[in-house]
């Protein structure tokens, strides 16, 4: 069943990406987050969906889509310089596994193709409304089924990620993290009463997933997003007295394994073991670094044994922090953090590179912020205002995680940089005015 469903949505896709390239890259977003081949068992999960999409999206884009701009800005040629970067960091690698490096780097690269498709075919309200509905269906929908679960076990039922880059349950948390500003977005803009209510109980239940995973740095990054939001909105008071009394009603219900695992925060640096682990890899990442400090050791070295069993003897008086010695029966562990993960991959170089397309985005997206408010633009103004807030996550919950190349997150710079190319900065506007076409910023 599952395969037939896979074939229908296929062809659907093929006949909407190519009429629309918007829908194509909005397809492609929700493959790449869904990995929906994996869900499948029979003759479909050999299906190469996204390059199918990927090469009916490029044909559309050159033969249906009049409305071509591609315009050069900082963000883009950051984007485009750590590309090459890692291409650098990938030739020279230092690990045995070269091959594998190789096709980690491949796969990185189609991350960025879909950032500049996203730039190319994105450019109208509707447009981006569609991809952030895509994001929403890939994560926020899969959030709230097991949410459901969560609740009918009782609490007993572990939410974890089930296909894609998502599989771990602190990278879930990550990226739900992610989206749940992108779901208040929607209930704003939302006119439909039925989806607007199907919005809001997605919202509850995404909250609940994330505490459902487990996940220390998933929750803490909730409380953070909580806090940004509480911040930032018009309802302080009201929204401060309904947490006052959610919050201590559901730490009363919570489950004793959930309240157990959220203790060890205090004591993790001394006795948890999942910390520690993070420590060597953040230690080792840094020890690469300084071995390579403009190309790093490749993409994934820390996880690689013959590195790490190199480094290994080095840890336990590394830097400011002790940590017991690294047993010999321990396989190499995952970098666990954004920028160590890059550190130790592209080195010095690659992560100051990174670093400025993370403030970069966040620059753009406030000036893009700050002309719709001049314009009038209220849409515009709550989206960017939940972009900011999914680039906070992202930030914040990335020191737990190994997801420096997450599509989702340059989907996200994808989408802001559009706005600021097509709406806030867009050339020929008086052209387009005079061909009859309706001005960008109009829209």
């Amino acid at each position: 069943m599952r395969d037939l469903l896979l074939v229908g949505f296929l062809f659907v896709a093929i006949y909407y990406s190519f009429k629309r390239p918007y829908i194509g890259t909005a397809a492609w977003v929700w493959i790449a987050l869904t990995a929906p081949a994996k869900w499948a068992f029979g003759f479909s999960s050999h299906f190469r969906l996204n390059l199918t999409i990927v090469v009916i999206t490029a044909l559309s884009y050159i033969i249906v889509q009049k409305y071509k701009q591609w315009k050069f800005n900082g963000l883009t040629f950051w984007m485009l310089i750590f590309a090459i970067w890692t291409l650098i960091s990938t030739a020279t690698n230092q690990t045995s596994y070269s091959a594998y490096v190789w096709d980690y780097w491949n796969q990185f690269i189609k991350v960025i193709l879909l950032f500049l498709f996203i730039t190319l075919t994105i450019y109208k309200r509707l447009h981006f409304n569609t991809m952030v509905w895509a994001i929403v269906l890939a994560i926020s929908s899969f959030a709230a089924m097991e949410a459901v679960k969560f609740m009918l076990s009782g609490g007993s039922h572990r939410i974890v990620g089930k296909a894609g880059i998502i599989r771990d349950r602190n990278d879930l948390a990550v990226a739900i993290n992610m989206c749940i500003p992108l779901v208040i977005y929607l209930i704003s803009v939302t006119e439909n009463f039925l989806i607007k209510r199907g919005l809001k109980i997605i919202l509850v239940l995404n909250i609940l997933a994330i505490i459902g995973t487990y996940s220390r740095g998933g929750f803490i990054g909730l409380v953070i997003l909580g806090a940004a939001f509480w911040w930032t909105s018009k309802r302080k008071v009201l929204y401060g007295v309904v947490a006052a009394i959610i919050i201590p009603l559901f730490f009363a219900f919570a489950p004793g394994e959930w309240k157990e695992r959220q203790n060890t925060v205090s004591t993790a640096a001394s006795e948890d073991g999942s910390f520690i682990g993070r420590l060597w890899a953040w230690k080792i990442s840094t020890l690469i670094a300084l071995d390579y400090p403009m190309t790093g050791g490749g993409f994934h070295a820390v996880k690689n044994q013959p590195l790490w069993r190199y480094y290994a003897p080095m840890t336990p008086h590394f830097g400011p922090i002790e940590t017991p010695p690294i047993p010999p029966t321990l396989g190499a562990k995952a970098a666990h953090n954004i920028y160590m993960q890059v550190l130790g991959d592209h080195g010095f170089g690659g992560l100051f590179i990174f670093m400025m397309i993370l403030l970069g985005t966040l620059r753009l997206n406030f000036k893009n912020k700050k002309w719709a408010e001049q314009n009038e633009q209220v849409w515009l103004v709550n989206l960017s205002k939940a972009l900011t807030l999914t680039l906070v996550g992202y930030c914040i919950t990335g020191g737990n995680v190994s997801l420096a190349y997450f599509d989702l997150f340059y989907t996200i710079v994808g989408i802001v940089c559009a706005i600021s190319i097509h709406i806030v900065n867009p050339k020929k506007v008086i052209e387009n005015h005079a061909l009859g076409r309706q001005p960008i910023k109009q829209i």
